[in-house]
């Protein structure tokens, strides 16, 4: 297996629920083909360089997995048919890769955070943004 980087931009006006509802079905697709997701990081709303299909925003994410070949094809095929995906890249970082070890590795840089733990913190800060907003 090799480890893969897939880095995807979605439409800036989606709601949480719906990009975590992204976020799902590609980590259901990577797990369908016998892959492992070792982390799905939201990076942020950011400016894009150009505009992309008349966006000037777009929210970052990137995924880091270990699939075979056929998974790529079909995570970017469900990317490309995504309508609330603005572009999409992904690289191989490793050619072989030995996925417990690369799991162990990521849980000990702290960076192991899955899909639903991403939702929880998301969550967790919205929380905290409207108790400071209601504060002031």
């Amino acid at each position: 297996m090799r480890e893969y980087e897939t880095v995807y931009i979605a439409q800036p006006q989606l709601s949480d629920a719906q990009l975590a509802q992204i976020n799902t079905k590609l980590k259901g697709l990577v797990e369908k083909h016998d892959g492992r997701l070792f982390f799905a990081r939201n990076m942020g709303k950011k400016n894009l360089g150009y505009h992309i299909k008349k966006q000037t925003k777009g929210v970052y994410f990137c995924l880091d997995y270990a699939a075979a070949g056929g998974c790529v094809s079909e995570l970017e095929r469900s990317l490309m048919l995504d309508e609330n995906i603005l572009r999409f890249l992904t690289v191989v970082k490793a050619e072989k890769v030995d996925i417990d070890a690369r799991a162990a590795e990521i849980e000990a840089r702290g960076e192991a955070i899955t899909v639903t733990e991403e939702k929880e913190i998301q969550q967790k800060e919205l929380v905290k943004g409207e108790g400071e907003i209601k504060e002031e």
